[in-house]
């Protein structure tokens, strides 16, 4: 290949690195409006039919009979529960009760988690993780309890924090496992199975409440967050994802988490009108310290999240 189409070729993966993080850090204040006229259920289903069908169509995973053996479909069950059906279900319903802005700095404390359950499992901890956790971890309470004066400990603002901190463990111990169970498995074909498992799951439970006719009284601005999130977060995203994992790597895309939490801040106060508070900005660059000091002495920065996200 010659050097002009080399860097075009490049310049593309950057551009998809770039569009996925972008995507996932806006979906947050997309899918607080939205759970505001549906229910998460609908919102977890919806957007695991069009992200299955589309993912499916266009990275052509080769999916066999033989990946859905009963054997192995425990471990399908549980990666599609932790990275996608109750995670998503849980960070809908924590939406309700805190701000998007939240949701985006608090996603970013998972690498952190994910080297907290690393350790746990018997990694050597260095100086720098130990710093990275120290951190981290003071950001996260800064966000956390960041709202001013007597209620600064109050529910239900801090319930929806502490949720949605409940989904950020959720996809740390995703990560894990699918480098446990599917290291012989393109991200891709990870990313289409579990989100068809996930489907399967819930499609019951949708019909079975009535889901269906919640779509009848979606406002054209929860149409917009609902083709946001299915086919832009949900589906695009992950497959732009995907290929820049396979073309630049999973060490120089991990670095674009860091766009990730200002997509959400801008997104949330253009599309909610929210702004952040000094203390959460500040506690949000501090678990983005922490981030930073994780990957600095791992050469291999699978920690940031896996090869996907979350949103």
């Amino acid at each position: 290949m010659d050097t002009a189409k080399q860097t075009k070729k490049i310049n593309w993966l950057y551009f998809q690195v770039v569009f996925a993080a972008v995507v996932w850090g806006g979906a947050y204040p997309f899918t607080k409006h939205l759970v505001a006229e549906i229910s998460p259920l609908s919102i977890v289903t919806f957007r695991a039919l069009i992200g299955t069908l589309l993912l499916l169509f266009l990275t052509r995973s080769g999916l066999r009979a033989a990946d859905f053996r009963f054997s192995f479909l425990w471990k399908l069950l549980a990666l599609s529960v932790l990275g996608i059906s109750a995670q998503q279900y849980l960070q809908a319903y924590a939406l309700k009760y805190t701000e998007a802005s939240h949701a985006g700095w608090l996603i970013a404390s998972t690498p952190i988690l994910v080297a907290g359950l690393m350790a746990a499992l018997g990694e050597k901890i260095g100086p720098f993780k130990i710093a990275a956790f120290l951190v981290g971890f003071t950001g996260t309470l800064l966000v956390v309890f960041s709202k001013a004066g007597a209620g600064a400990f109050s529910l239900p603002s801090t319930r929806g924090d502490l949720v949605f901190l409940v989904t950020c463990a959720a996809w740390a111990f995703y990560v894990i496992l699918t480098k446990k169970w599917l290291t012989a498995w393109p991200q891709a074909k990870v990313t289409a199975v579990t989100m068809l498992v996930a489907l399967a799951t819930v499609l019951p439970a949708w019909f079975w409440t009535g889901g269906p006719a919640e779509f009848a009284r979606l406002s054209s601005r929860g149409w917009l967050s609902l083709g946001y999130l299915s086919l832009l977060s949900s589906a695009l995203a992950y497959l732009f994802w995907n290929n820049a994992v396979e073309g630049l790597g999973a060490v120089k895309s991990s670095y674009f988490i860091y766009l990730e939490p200002f997509s959400t801040l801008l997104c949330a106060y253009l599309f909610l009108g929210e702004k952040a508070s000094p203390a959460a900005f500040a506690g949000g660059l501090l678990i983005l310290a922490g981030v930073y000091l994780v990957g600095l002495n791992d050469k291999r920065r699978h920690l940031f999240k896996g090869a996907s996200s979350n949103a």
